[in-house]
């Protein structure tokens, strides 16, 4: 049946809307007295919207069913449907409204002049109350949940003022003898009546898109729940989206140094990847409940399994490499920094700064009151090196003779002492503490000359220095 604009679409089917208004003496395109609802512009709106539902009412509506009013709306969806939407659920909740004489129609709206393929309808007959208040139509239903849709247009507010109550008094309350579910869904390749959110349709045998696929999808592979529900836009920012926060928690992995730092970027990440992937597949299985045709269901599961091999051999990336670079990844934390003593040491970590120039791997240098150096360096545990690695690496290139335990400022480490002379001939002791940052897998090696015999001297000075320093981030 055509909704044939002058002919059939009639909101004075229960009597006039308003008597002030005087007679219609230009041309109608939907209904006569349109103009003092709905401006030219407007009526050019409604007349695409119109053409672009036309396909499916010419499905749903009996030949002798009379439309009463068409309107675009927002469907008013549920707190949890809103839900990964945010602000932006407008553009998907919109919808027109059929009002004929025997129910009330809605049709989702892919855009404003395109259906959508979920399609509603409430029989007078099913409904207790339809009222309208604050821009908003409330429908309550025998027995199932109250509908809401907001009403954009000033002029459809101002018809559905007038048009409202005639439908309440001549037919409502309906006959609710034997109260039914609605809405009544139908299907939308031929409109035959379905049920809720039907799997196929009983009529046709058309096959309909799932929310349990749509979320297996969206847990399987960024984007392809979206992409099942018919939404490839939405499909590709949620890939990106999820691609960018995979490799920020990809790359905070293999940056993490210490157990304390791998665990934090493993819960950390597993959080916002869970909450991530609850959106997508929530959002993904509130837009499959549309009754898309799905002619391809067994390719998309075979899909959600390729997709899901994938990410999980995705997630395997990040710890495999930790085992493979990990040393090239880790990096020095934090410094020493001594800044804050009262002992006569003055210095800093700026190497422009630096009395005797500097150094691969350097940190600082601090020179106390009577010239005394000390130089700082810092560098971070291999992949795999442990403290006793490192030391056997050292003894073996130093000489085992040379390199003893020791424990500085309440750091665990080894003391290597070297012989050599001065620019003057005369002996002299070269000493280094490597002391071990266990929170960190680092090393931190403080440097300092001395003359012989004066080196038990010079440690209990550093140990006491080591005590009145605080730690600062470093600077990589």
């Amino acid at each position: 049946m055509e909704l044939q604009p002058g002919k059939l679409w009639d909101p004075a089917f229960f009597g006039p809307l308003d008597e002030e208004f005087a007679p219609v003496t230009g041309s109608v395109r939907f209904f006569a007295g349109e103009e003092n609802y709905l401006k030219p512009r407007k009526l050019d709106a409604r007349g695409k919207l119109v053409t672009a539902i036309q396909p499916t009412l010419d499905l749903v509506l009996d030949p002798d069913e009379t439309v009463l009013y068409v309107a675009p709306v927002i469907h008013n969806p549920r707190f949890f449907d809103v839900f990964g939407f945010g602000m932006w659920y407008v553009y998907f909740f919109r919808a027109a409204l059929v009002l004929t004489d025997r129910r009330l129609i809605e049709i989702m709206l892919r855009k404003p002049d395109r259906a959508d393929t979920r399609i509603c309808s409430y029989s007078w007959g099913q409904v207790k109350d339809l009222k309208f208040t604050f821009g908003t139509l409330t429908l309550k239903p025998a027995e199932g949940r109250t509908q809401k849709w907001k009403i954009q247009e000033r002029g459809d507010r101002k018809l559905l003022k007038l048009l409202l109550p005639k439908i309440n008094d001549q037919l409502l309350p309906g006959d609710i003898h034997a109260p039914r579910p609605v809405p009544l869904w139908h299907c939308p390749e031929c409109g035959a009546a379905t049920p809720k959110r039907p799997a196929e349709c009983s009529n046709c045998g058309t096959r309909f898109k799932t929310p349990g696929l749509a979320a297996a999808l969206a847990l399987a592979f960024p984007g392809a729940g979206l992409l099942y529900a018919g939404h490839p836009i939405l499909a590709m920012f949620d890939l990106i989206g999820e691609v960018l926060l995979y490799f920020i928690v990809a790359v905070s992995f293999l940056t993490a140094s210490g157990f304390e730092a791998v665990a934090s970027s493993v819960v950390i990440g597993v959080m916002f990847l869970f909450f991530t992937k609850l959106e997508s597949a929530h959002v993904s299985t509130v837009l499959a409940r549309r009754t898309r045709p799905d002619p391809k269901r067994a390719n998309w599961r075979r899909g959600a399994v390729a997709g899901a091999v994938a990410s999980l051999a995705l997630m395997a990336v990040p710890p495999v490499f930790t085992g493979v670079l990990g040393g090239a990844f880790n990096v020095v934390d934090r410094d020493l920094d001594f800044a804050s003593n009262d002992l006569g040491w003055s210095g800093g970590h700026d190497p422009e700064a630096w009395a005797f120039g500097s150094e691969p791997d350097q940190r600082s240098e601090w020179i106390r009151e009577d010239g005394q150096g000390l130089f700082v360096w810092s560098l971070p545990l291999g992949d795999g090196e442990t403290e006793e690695v490192f030391t056997a690496t050292v003894a073996e290139n130093m000489g085992p003779d040379v390199v003893e335990p020791t424990n500085l400022g309440g750091f665990d480490g080894i003391r290597v002492i070297e012989e050599s002379v001065d620019e003057e001939g005369e002996a002299v002791l070269w000493v280094r503490w490597m002391l071990f940052d266990r929170d960190y897998d680092d090393v931190h090696i403080l440097g300092a000359s001395t003359y012989p015999g004066e080196a038990a001297i010079l440690e209990a000075e550093v140990d006491q220095l080591m005590r009145h320093a605080n730690w600062i981030a470093a600077a990589n």
